[in-house]
């Protein structure tokens, strides 16, 4: 079942050319999943599950159908008129296979991630150059994150394995989960960032969103007076809300307080 987005998601921006431009033009930058710093992400193997004799002598049967020399194919896969471990082996491989071959075919796609919170630590060392960058604030009751007919929106589940993928779906070829598997697992070291991620058939590209979409942006604590000001120049006009971070005075935490409508 389809998650529901909450009200506000976030994206942290570290402050160069690239992020005051898409924020001059009002875009996001849709990423290849080959760019990204986890070389698990979106290229996950899975688990192949509900291996049973009956899903086995299927798995037999199909494969025998389309063997040019039937004779041998028996020679290499029975014993005793039974199916042997050799094809076992192989069916696991079979499987892997044919969803590698579905994963080639979003070898493509555009990826932009978001975050359900603007105030974790980690987020802000990691993505934002040390508390120097920004966060932007988003509501998804706008585009693009809420396209008619289109599931591109999507939470990420965090998980210590691979996601299980069953052997009779493979065999009725019947794999919708697995792009979704494939996009939205992650390891659950990557828990804390709470991840959303929007698609785009294409990568490496530009996707504008509503304008109204952009509700506020947080300056890091550690942010320079002049890239603050870059981004209330670049604003001017506009309803977003300017907020800065600042360090908890008897916390490990950051806490916001609202500076000014960029309006």
């Amino acid at each position: 079942m389809k998650e529901v987005a909450p009200p506000k998601l976030y994206k942290y921006q570290s402050c160069n050319e690239y992020s005051f431009s898409n924020l001059r033009k009002g875009c996001l930058w849709f990423s290849k999943p080959q760019d990204f710093n986890d070389p698990f992400d979106c290229d996950i193997n899975f688990e192949i599950v509900d291996v049973t004799q009956e899903n086995l002598n299927l798995l037999f049967a199909h494969l025998r159908e389309s063997a040019q020399d039937k004779v041998g194919f028996d020679k290499v896969y029975l014993r005793d008129g039974k199916i042997n471990d050799v094809f076992t082996e192989n069916a696991i491989k079979f499987s892997l296979k044919a969803t590698n071959q579905v994963k080639k075919q979003w070898a493509n796609i555009g990826v932009t991630c978001l975050s359900e919170n603007n105030d974790d630590i980690l987020m802000w060392s990691h993505y934002s150059y040390g508390h120097q960058g920004f966060c932007l604030e988003f509501d998804t009751s706008y585009s693009p994150f809420t396209e008619t007919g289109k599931d591109n929106l999507i939470k990420i589940h965090y998980s210590d394995s691979y996601p299980p993928l069953s052997l009779s779906d493979i065999l009725h070829k019947e794999l919708p989960p697995l792009p979704r598997n494939l996009l939205a697992t992650k390891s659950s070291h990557w828990s804390y960032e709470a991840e959303w991620r929007l698609f785009s058939t294409l990568s490496r590209i530009e996707y504008s969103y509503e304008k109204a979409a952009l509700t506020g942006i947080y300056f890091g604590c550690n942010m320079k007076e002049n890239d603050k000001a870059n981004i209330a120049s670049i604003l001017a006009g506009s309803p977003t809300r300017l907020h800065q971070m600042h360090r908890s005075n008897d916390k490990f935490k950051v806490i916001s307080n609202e500076i000014y409508s960029a309006a």
